[in-house]
């Protein structure tokens, strides 16, 4: 006996008119609202349209004249939802607002993408608000997924922990190892440590440094190409406190584009194929060598980066318990060293020297810069915006230093700064009156007319 339950015959498939308009309201918005199609700026997404009230399609034609694309392409899935004002802003201000604030604060994109639907549509599918990654605030689970919504965007990668949070070693070792294969997606690579802490360079540096896979099949060595930073542009290393020797080698000497460097506290393999094409660096010297042997150190780096620009020399000194092994460079020959597309020089000095470092006036020496316009001598311990800063007296050798300085450099220079202790006013007419073409001299931020000084 058959079931009751059980059909006698099949029913036949049919479009009914309710399942052909949910389609249409789908797949075809413009054409069953054709009132919206007279708005040719107004995008709709199909898979989060819902069917708009009357009220809204009878809006006047004034609501319709900015549509934000907040609004009409990333849609709230909710049908009822009242749409606050600030969703008519232009989608790039918006774009613009959480940019200035991720550099303000490194969770600020994961506050705003838990607003509203409209803001976090615009913030998840913006790649490039994903691109910064900090070290302070980002943990190993938020690396990975800035990672992911950065796409093919390139990356920003700043480690710089406060003076009063130490460097865990583990957390920065992950993230690291983490980053190596995108380092060829890095644009800016920034690593600042102010506390002391052993073995932070390796550390820090061991993933990016020079690989080599070996490969069984042909028996040979060959570099990993995960490691070559394609799109670095801008490298910084800073670690005074560093007591490491070694030279570290990075990105297997591949940086196509990098231009500007600063370092402090570090030793690397200068190698021609990475830094031939730099137009700034800021070099304060490691102080592992001294004299001779630290600037012909100099001397040999300056030599392949002679695209310079801009040029910042500082040497420090420190105490070390044994000898620094140093393989001096073949190519630092006796004579001059040409820097012909150098424009701005400037030389700093520590704040615990005493006098001008030997090494700044011997490195002047042998440098010939003929198209240099600007000259700045810079005191690290002069702070004039600091209420409590007197006035220290001026280094015993100035006026020999100044007199040097007449010789290296070329007459056609333009602006000249002296601060903290490079400034003597009773030596500020040496440069005023030997630099004919001088149009700016300024002595502890004040400035001087060379024109006044010359008369005088």
């Amino acid at each position: 006996m058959p079931s009751i339950l059980r059909r006698s015959r099949r029913r036949e498939l049919t479009l009914t008119p309710s399942f052909t308009s949910a389609i249409q309201d789908k797949v075809l918005p413009l054409q069953r609202f054709p009132e919206l199609i007279s708005c040719s700026s107004f995008l709709v997404d199909p898979t989060t349209f819902r069917s708009p009230s009357p009220s809204r399609l009878i809006a006047k034609s004034s609501d319709f004249s900015r549509p934000s694309l907040t609004f009409s392409l990333y849609r709230s899935p909710i049908s009822n939802l009242q749409h606050h004002p600030v969703h008519t802003l232009p989608p790039e201000l918006l774009i613009r607002i959480f940019e200035l604030g991720s550099f303000e604060d490194a969770l600020f994109l994961i506050t705003v993408s838990h607003v509203c639907h409209p803001w976090r549509m615009l913030a998840v599918h913006t790649h490039t608000l994903w691109r910064r990654l900090s070290f302070g605030s980002h943990g190993l689970r938020l690396w990975k997924e800035r990672i992911a919504r950065a796409h093919g965007c390139s990356l920003d990668v700043t480690i710089a922990p406060s003076r009063h949070h130490f460097p865990d070693m583990g957390a920065l070792a992950l993230q690291l190892h983490l980053l190596a294969p995108h380092i060829s997606r890095v644009r800016s690579f920034e690593l600042r440590f102010l506390n002391y802490s052993p073995f932070l360079w390796n550390t820090a540096l061991g993933p990016v440094c020079h690989q080599e896979q070996w490969d069984n099949n042909i028996d040979t060595c060959a570099v990993a190409p995960s490691v070559h930073a394609l799109q670095l542009e801008e490298l910084t290393l800073c670690y005074p406190e560093n007591d490491d020797t070694k030279e570290f080698a990075l990105f297997a000497g591949v940086a196509p584009r990098l231009q500007k460097v600063t370092l402090d506290g570090i030793r690397l393999t200068w190698l021609p194929e990475l830094y031939r094409q730099l137009t700034y660096l800021d070099y304060t010297h490691h102080g592992f060598t001294a004299g001779r042997t630290a600037v012909n150190e100099v001397l040999g780096m300056v030599r392949v980066s002679r695209a310079l620009r801009e040029l910042r020399i500082c040497f420090r000194r420190r105490a070390l318990d044994g000898e620094v092994l140093y393989l001096p460079h073949d190519d630092v020959l006796p004579g001059q060293t040409h820097l012909p597309q150098l424009e701005r020089l400037v030389l700093a000095v520590d704040k615990l020297d005493i006098e001008i470092p030997p090494e700044l006036t011997s490195l002047l020496s042998r440098l010939f810069l003929p198209n240099l316009r600007e000259l700045h001598l810079v005191d690290l311990r002069f702070q004039p915006a600091h209420r409590r800063w007197r006035k220290s007296a001026p280094f015993p050798g100035l006026r020999a230093a100044l007199s040097l300085f007449q010789v290296a450099i070329p007459s056609t220079i333009r602006v000249w700064t002296m601060a903290g202790r490079w400034a003597d006013h009773s030596s500020i007419h040496i440069p005023a009156k030997h630099f004919r073409e001088l149009g700016s001299l300024k002595v502890d931020g004040v400035e001087i007319d060379p024109k006044s000084l010359r008369l005088a």
